[in-house]
């Protein structure tokens, strides 16, 4: 490999492990937060699930961001460090004030704001932006629904079931947390592979950065399960805690909304926020069930850091993609 593409490695594995600090955190935070299954069991689903999603669903989303919103041949170093770049700083601000943010925004918007600085601007896929943007809004709206008619439903028809039938929720969200992080695999966590795949394209080097490659996919697992571990307490908190105390059906029906939502979207190569979707999941099932056990001034933070994600995203990643055009 050129030095080039292993500088670019460098700051690639730093991302990944804030990708599991920040999203780790939430992913786990809703793991546990029924108190059913252990932490340790819960690292477990993680790891196993973020490594086989690739090989189960595929790996359209890589491409989508990988070529889709700007084409690859026009593709730059300064573009790709600005769009990284700019997404490290903002997710760490945003783990520093302990409100996880969505990746995917943060990143999509780098990506559209570095191409816009740049000198092939013309070139940016405004079409493919857009329809990554309302994906992501919309993702997030659906899941609130479903999470509000999935409660409804599901309380209507346990007016006859026996109180037996609880201890099965426990059960089922051992099967709705794999199938969490499954979504989360085939989705959010192939963004580390489109860099991968974009940065050996613009360095011209002979290594095959397969996306489906064991070796590639095991070593990001890992780096987000290290990331997570030792960075992510805060997303696990407000995530898992501070939005409401969920009990295992809750839980069950928040993960199960969200998987279904996100290996949708993934299907049809659109990247979109495991994240924020699971978290307007939970909102949706409190709203339904006990408004009065929402934390509402969480999510309203929560909410302010998401409409601010995209300019401030686009903004810094301009203003390092047009420093470093200068420089490189």
């Amino acid at each position: 490999m050129s030095l080039s593409l292993w500088v670019f490695v460098g700051f690639m594995l730093i991302f990944q492990l804030i990708m599991g600090a920040n999203d780790g955190g939430v992913l786990l935070g809703s793991i546990i937060s029924s108190n059913f299954i252990h932490p340790v069991l819960a690292v477990i689903i993680l790891f196993v699930s973020l490594f086989v999603a690739p090989f189960i669903f595929g790996t359209a989303v890589v491409k989508t961001l990988g070529t889709k919103i700007f084409p690859i041949e026009y593709m730059t170093l300064p573009i790709l460090y600005g769009a990284l770049i700019a997404t490290l700083i903002w997710v760490v601000f945003a783990q520093r004030i302990k409100y996880p943010v969505s990746i995917s925004y943060t990143f999509v918007g780098a990506l559209v704001g570095g191409s816009l600085a740049s000198k092939y601007a013309m070139h940016l896929n405004k079409m493919e932006a857009y329809k990554v943007f309302v994906g992501l809004i919309s993702s997030i709206i659906i899941s609130f629904a479903a999470g509000f008619i999935f409660v409804k439903l599901m309380n209507f028809f346990l007016k006859w079931a026996s109180p037996k039938v609880s201890p099965v929720f426990k059960i089922l969200q051992v099967i709705t947390s794999i199938l969490l992080v499954i979504g989360y695999g085939a989705n959010d966590a192939e963004k580390s592979l489109s860099l991968i795949y974009i940065a050996s394209y613009i360095t011209h080097s002979s290594v095959n950065p397969n996306p489906s490659n064991p070796l590639i996919v095991l070593l990001l697992a890992l780096l987000f399960i290290v990331g997570t571990m030792l960075f992510g307490a805060n997303s696990l908190t407000t995530s898992g805690f501070k939005i409401m105390k969920s009990n295992p059906k809750q839980t069950f029906l928040a993960q199960l909304t969200t998987s279904i939502t996100v290996l949708s979207f993934a299907r049809f190569g659109l990247p979109i926020s495991s994240t924020e979707t699971l978290n307007m999941g939970i909102v949706g099932i409190g709203y339904a069930e006990k408004p009065y056990s929402v934390k509402w001034h969480v999510v309203k933070n929560l909410v302010l850091t998401w409409l601010v994600t995209v300019p401030m995203s686009i903004i810094l990643s301009g203003v390092i993609t047009f420093i470093l055009e200068k420089i490189m």
